[in-house]
């Protein structure tokens, strides 16, 4: 028995000299990825890591990296590395001004105005100027200076370009209808967002709707908000694309005169041309048919047209610098649908699905293993989209190293810990202002990618996390420990 014993307490010692030897040797990463898989809010969750030297490509970490994951936000990555590649960073979408008919010696347009849209985001975005309606003097001057005093047809918006289902059949009722989850169509106007402004009363009581900024004809709510004892809204409207019918949920701080939330635009074609007719003919110009769409036209709009005018958007490095910094989810489905296009598969094949192949596609043409994709929009809000921490990094990785863009995707990236939406990521930390990332989160998801320089190298990662348990703050302080660490 006592020999028995002493076997087991050599052996004991052994395993415990053993362990405290590997830790010593192990390297320095593997005990930051082994202490950040056994935390607690971990134990049910899916997670993907992965951590490469972007010089080198050597594979610093790695666990679960095959994994398909959802990853909220960081998918806008992707998105943008993809447009950038396949358009570059100085193209810009064209919005044209044109008209069919003549117009005659007396400044009579006899025939249409048309307004064509390439899915230009940027139209009127209160991202890249003060004053939303800038364009619209240079349309009217540009109207003005080609002799037109009056139109007798109608001015008509050519906004179909993507179709008009608007918004991927994946994201939740929940978000559609929300100023995030805004539709995508050929023509945009005003980031497709309007500011709902309320009044409000004591708690539990409901506020009154004021107006809408821009003013919409014909929206309406049903109201169902209240009124509560908080210094923060929890409100939200729903409604499907191109209806006018909204519906208010949720609640906003009591005893506001004047409270806004932001909503989707239901049919920014339409609006636009609604707004331009009404800013023509306050400056003189006078419109004898209506405001309308190709939509709502029960006749094919004439392909005979002379142009007037191209108004140029913005180029794509801003789009991007903006979709990656704010995490805009406007700006990323334009650019997915602009991916997804094709004249000559428009009318017959889905726009995001030939947008999810043509990128699944283009990188797999990079030799990077896209079979771990599974992607349904542009931005990250739907839980289906999937995508593995090995497929991020690699693109991140030839993003910097072989990718003639480099330098504008990486400063795309907010600076952690400084700016956009991890700027209190990493914040007072030794990598404060020494990495650029960006940042994911909707329910059940917390993720992040991006680029990490420490000790002289720089390094791509991916870090996804679905379904943890307990505070997300816990699980971004673990995250943050994690990235110092490896």
């Amino acid at each position: 028995m006592k020999k028995i014993n002493f076997r087991k307490r050599i052996l004991s010692l052994f395993l415990v000299l053993w362990g405290c030897l590997m830790s010593f040797y192990l390297p320095a990463q593997n005990v930051a990825l082994n202490n950040f898989v056994k935390n607690t809010g971990l134990k049910y969750a899916g997670i993907g890591i992965k951590v490469v030297e972007v010089e080198t490509g050597k594979v610093v970490c790695a666990y679960n990296d095959n994994l398909s994951l959802t990853p909220a936000s960081t998918l806008k990555t992707l998105t943008t590395a993809s447009a950038l590649e396949l358009f570059g960073p100085s193209y810009r979408y064209n919005t044209s001004i044109a008209y069919d008919g003549t117009i005659n010696n007396r400044g009579i347009l006899e025939g249409n105005l048309y307004i064509i849209g390439s899915g230009d985001p940027t139209l009127g975005s209160s991202y890249f100027s003060d004053d939303k309606n800038a364009f619209l003097k240079i349309w009217k001057d540009t109207i003005q200076n080609s002799g037109i005093k009056s139109i007798t047809g109608d001015i008509i918006s050519i906004d179909n370009l993507f179709g008009y289902e608007g918004v991927s059949n994946r994201w939740i009722w929940g978000d559609i209808g929300n100023y995030y989850a805004s539709a995508t169509y050929g023509i945009s106007v005003f980031d497709n967002t309007y500011l709902l402004y309320l009044k409000s009363g004591a708690a539990k009581t409901t506020p009154v709707v004021l107006y809408t900024d821009p003013e919409i004809t014909g929206l309406t709510f049903n109201n169902q908000l209240q009124a509560a004892a908080n210094s923060s809204d929890s409100a939200y409207i729903y409604g499907i694309p191109l209806s006018y019918d909204r519906r208010l949920y949720g609640s906003i701080p009591a005893n506001k005169s004047s409270f806004s939330i932001k909503g989707d635009i239901p049919d920014p074609g339409l609006l636009l041309v609604q707004t331009l007719s009404d800013y023509l003919q306050k400056n003189g110009i006078q419109l004898l048919g209506k405001a309308t769409t190709c939509r709502l036209k029960t006749t094919t709009p004439t392909t005979k047209m002379t142009e007037l005018y191209t108004h140029r958007g913005n180029s794509l490095d801003e789009i991007i610098k903006i979709t990656n910094f704010r995490s805009n989810n406007h700006f990323a489905e334009h650019l997915f649908y602009k991916i997804g296009w094709d004249k000559d598969q428009a009318c017959t094949t889905h726009v995001p699905t030939l947008a999810a192949n043509r990128i699944s596609s283009f990188w797999r043409g990079k030799g990077i293993d896209t079979q771990g994709l599974f992607q349904y929009d542009g931005s990250g809000l739907s839980n289906a989209d999937a995508i593995t921490a090995s497929m991020l990094t690699s693109v991140l990785v030839y993003m910097q190293k072989q990718s003639k863009y480099a330098d504008v995707f990486y400063r795309s990236l907010p600076t952690a810990g400084k700016e956009g939406t991890v700027k209190s990521f990493l914040n007072g930390s030794k990598l404060d202002g020494k990495a650029h990332i960006k940042s994911g989160s909707i329910s059940g998801v917390q993720a992040y990618t991006g680029y990490v320089d420490k000790n002289g190298k720089r390094y791509a990662f991916t870090i996804l996390v679905n379904r943890f348990t307990g505070s997300r703050n816990t699980l971004k302080n673990q995250m943050e420990n994690f990235l110092v660490s490896f």
